[in-house]
């Protein structure tokens, strides 16, 4: 099983993460995890603060000789942007602020809004890094892409572009949906004997624990509300390759709505909660739409999930004991599946 924690502030000095019950034995690089880090920063819609950042990935600890050695993996990103914004009692509508602000007992917003900020999905990227090579290892790809930005579906980059500095330039902000899927998957990952072994509430936490992301579902989804039984058993895809909270060998389809980023160049209205006066909380730092962003990290989030999902299943303390268990679980249930 693997486990995992990051620490950090949007502004604050660096992001830190720690990922253990990683196996040894794979191969990984710097550069691997840099260009998945790159995928994140220089997604369409960011902000101009990625100018700034570099995302430089320091691997502390867990990595000898270019391979994972079993030991916990400690990953260190700096941040570059690290001018600390004014306090501020006023709270932004939609964000963290207000309930952060009440659970904590404090009048500054910013101080909930350091570690509230997606800056911090940054590390996930790092950490779920490490997950997403392990799978492309075992044969499995995992990838995501955008299925809607704002009421624009099927968006090219050039309708999406337009779309985007149109919001940009009225001060608006977009939401949108991405789709994350998994190939390849050997079936019986996961679990129907307790809700929390349910392989589907496991992935509906980690991608519903990416910022601003409000809605998520499996292959058919909320459409199959709308269908009877005999139309919705009759399409394999609409179970999005899990059945009972475990995968069933098909591929695996998960989608999430992700909601405008609340931060408004334009302004929200909102009240100071000092002096309970109503005023405009504008953002300068916001990006105009967060879902392509949010579409590489929930391929990350996802990863992790599913590579947690492989170790306990199979086992092993080694990349070749992993994959040697996997061929011999692949070569018998094959036999069944393959006559379906």
């Amino acid at each position: 099983m693997l486990r995992y924690l990051t620490a950090g502030e949007s502004h604050g000095e660096y992001l830190s993460g720690v990922l253990e019950g990683f196996p040894s034995g794979v191969g990984i690089t710097p550069a691997y995890i840099s260009a998945q880090l790159r995928r994140r920063r220089l997604a369409p819609g960011r902000s101009a603060r990625q100018a700034l950042e570099t995302d430089r990935c320091e691997i502390l600890s867990g990595l000898g000789r270019g391979t994972t050695t079993g030991a916990p993996i400690a990953l260190l990103i700096r941040n570059s942007g690290r001018q600390l914004p004014p306090a501020s009692s006023l709270p932004r509508p939609g964000h963290a602020d207000l309930p952060g602000m009440l659970k904590y007992g404090t009048l500054d917003a910013v101080q909930v809004r350091e570690r509230a900020s997606a800056r911090e999905t940054a590390m996930r990227v790092a950490l779920g890094s490490f997950a997403l090579r392990l799978l492309e290892l075992l044969g499995i790809k995992v990838r995501s892409r955008v299925l809607a930005l704002g009421s624009l579906s099927a968006a090219t980059p050039e309708s999406a572009a337009a779309l985007l500095l149109r919001a940009r330039r009225a001060g608006d902000t977009l939401g949108g949906v991405f789709e994350v899927t998994a190939e390849n998957l050997p079936a019986g990952l996961g679990g129907f004997a307790q809700w929390d072994r349910r392989l589907g509430s496991r992935l509906a936490a980690a991608l519903l624990g990416i910022n601003g992301v409000k809605g998520f579902e499996v292959g058919g989804g909320f459409a199959l509300a709308a269908l009877g039984g005999r139309a919705a058993s009759g399409d394999p895809s609409f179970s999005g390759g899990l059945d009972g909270g475990m995968t069933n060998g098909r591929a695996l389809t998960l989608r999430c709505a992700v909601k405008p980023v609340p931060g408004l160049p334009g302004g929200a209205l909102s009240t100071d909660l000092r002096t309970f006066k109503k005023k405009l909380s504008v953002s300068k730092t916001s990006d105009t739409s967060a879902v392509f962003a949010a579409a590489v990290v929930g391929e990350h989030a996802a990863a992790l999930e599913l590579a947690s999902a492989l170790l306990e299943k199979f086992g092993g303390d080694s990349l070749p004991e992993l994959r040697r268990r996997l061929d011999e679980w692949r070569k018998d249930t094959g036999k069944i599946l393959r006559r379906l």
